[in-house]
């Protein structure tokens, strides 16, 4: 039995000044793919330091966007 939707996540790393432009590009492609955004959240990248534990850099952000389409 196939399921009742079918999920893409893709993640959308910022491009300072174009930034509004992709995601906007992104949404319209997908919505006439068939996709509906259900989700979207930041992301932080983490990254290691030689002989330290993991760190977080605050410039390294993306937007995740979560689409959903019937099965």
């Amino acid at each position: 039995m196939e399921p009742m939707f079918r999920y893409k996540v893709m993640d959308v790393s910022p491009d300072e000044a174009a930034w509004t432009a992709q995601v906007e590009d992104v949404l319209n492609q997908q919505a006439q793919e068939g996709w509906e955004l259900v989700s979207a959240f930041q992301r932080e990248h983490a990254t290691q330091q030689v002989g330290s534990t993991t760190v977080h850099l605050p410039s390294l952000v993306s937007t995740v966007l979560v689409f959903r389409r019937p099965g």
